[in-house]
């Protein structure tokens, strides 16, 4: 299986002068294997301010997913100007090492890194910080990366109870062989995922994943859900949300028992993505097959076969409010499929 992840990394300026930045896998195995290559993305930090690690991944040579967290100002909810958001490849802490001087981003440096700008960001006009609604963003480039691969979305992901699936994202350990790790996640009980979050049992573009194994869980507000078709293709199912705990949301305890991860998943947003972006919905939506080897007995009631988004529906929210996020146009994207791996710089 070749993955090539996006990670929207955030990084924050350390008291000594040098950059860090956040991790989000806890005791997850190396994805090495599983991802061909790691392209990230890097955002230029806004004075005074932090950022975080994000993922997300191309689902065209031109035109990629993340979270709206990671490229949209947390107060005001809208997009960060695309001056602020660099897109390239590399190890996070190498990249971080290679494209600063005493902390700070240096134009000099990137410049040869081969790092470039998108040509537009699109934070969903439903985003909200505050109430985790339609976390999710595009992001366009010019031109295809070097070596970029790239994937399509499962607008149809299963919501049984049980059904396996696998999330990637940072490692939080440092002796880690390779920083892009990988869980095993399966489907939690609808009942008990409502019981943790109250909003999720409303909600039409969000699926609750609990941890396969004790204490290895995705963390803070950052992975990738994909899954494996027959076909060994890799399909996207979703984007971290939240991760909480009942009387935790959202929490900081990801390794604690009764954590939950609620991924925003896609079948809500196709709509939305054709209309600020060249591609047609059979460039980036998947028809492949899926097993998802479900060991639950239970079904889950939350499948997201409304067209509502979280604050409201697609024909409300129109070309004009989704092209109110921060842009300077629109690039043409080619129909392959790939996974990207960003940095990119939110304020938090």
């Amino acid at each position: 299986m070749k993955v090539s992840t996006i990670a929207l990394a955030a990084v924050a300026t350390a008291s000594g002068g040098a950059l860090g930045f956040e991790k989000y896998v806890l005791a997850g195995s190396s994805a090495a294997g599983t991802t061909s290559f790691v392209n990230y993305v890097v955002s230029q930090p806004v004075q005074g301010k932090s950022a975080v690690v994000c993922t997300g991944a191309f689902i065209s040579p031109t035109v990629l997913v993340t979270s709206a967290k990671c490229v949209t100002d947390s107060v005001s909810n809208k997009a960060l100007a695309i001056a602020n958001v660099l897109v390239g490849q590399g190890n996070p802490a190498e990249t971080l090492k290679n494209i600063t001087t005493n902390g700070a981003i240096d134009p000099a440096k990137v410049a040869g890194s081969g790092y470039v700008n998108p040509v537009a960001i699109f934070s969903h006009p439903g985003y909200n910080s505050i109430a985790f609604t339609d976390n999710i963003a595009v992001l366009t480039l010019a031109q295809p990366m070097a070596d970029a691969t790239s994937t399509k979305l499962i607008v149809s992901p299963s919501v049984d109870a049980g059904a396996a699936y696998t999330a990637l994202g940072l490692s939080t350990s440092t002796s880690a062989s390779s920083p892009l790790q990988q869980v095993s996640l399966k489907v939690g009980n609808n009942a008990t995922c409502s019981g943790i979050w109250a909003p999720y049992a409303k909600l039409t573009n969000s699926l609750c994943l609990t941890p396969v194994k004790t204490a290895s869980n995705v963390c803070g507000s950052d992975a990738l859900l994909i899954k494996t078709a027959a076909d060994k293709s890799v399909g996207l199912a979703g984007l971290l949300n939240i991760v909480a705990a009942k009387g935790d949301v959202p929490t900081s305890q990801c390794d604690e028992e009764g954590a939950a991860d609620y991924f925003t998943t896609f079948a809500n947003y196709v709509s939305w993505m054709t209309q600020i972006t060249p591609l047609k919905q059979s460039d980036f939506v998947s028809s492949a097959t899926y097993d998802y080897a479900n060991s639950g007995q239970e079904s889950s009631s939350s499948s997201p076969s409304s067209s509502q988004t979280d604050s409201d529906s697609e024909s409300e929210s129109g070309s004009e409010s989704s092209r109110s996020s921060s842009a300077s146009g629109l690039s043409t994207a080619g129909s392959l499929a790939m996974f990207v791996s960003a940095i990119a710089l939110s304020m938090i």
